[in-house]
């Protein structure tokens, strides 16, 4: 940090104009990464194992991947019936749990916060 309470890449970013990409952060690992627009999140946590999102079927059928979604849900794809189905079966239909599995970032956000539920 430098005196003004801003990091050297922060003012960088300022200084050129460069967008900030979103940032996604799993719990309870504490990992954290740049997300861009687009990415599934299988595919990214695929990327960083240290993520620490358990898969077993990665086809909305299991809800081993289950993560509850504590920011950035608004930015989030929509949830189609079979993972709605699959979320209802472990009665995590309080509408911010989700399958990463199916998870895709369609917008731009500020920051993604990621809780992996327990099994």
């Amino acid at each position: 940090m430098n005196r003004f309470g801003r990091s050297s890449l922060d003012l960088l970013e300022r200084l050129l104009h460069l967008p900030r990409m979103p940032r996604v952060k799993f719990l309870p690992s504490g990992f954290e990464t740049d997300i861009q627009v687009g990415t599934s999140l299988v595919d990214l946590t695929d990327e960083y194992p240290e993520a620490e999102v358990p898969y077993s079927c990665r086809s909305a059928s299991c809800g081993t991947c289950r993560v509850q979604v504590k920011e950035g849900k608004e930015a989030l794809s929509a949830m189609d019936d079979d993972e709605q189905e699959v979320i209802e079966i472990f009665g995590d239909d309080r509408g911010d749990v989700r399958l990463c599995c199916q998870i895709r970032l369609e917008k731009d956000c500020e920051k993604l916060v990621l809780e992996v539920c327990d099994p």
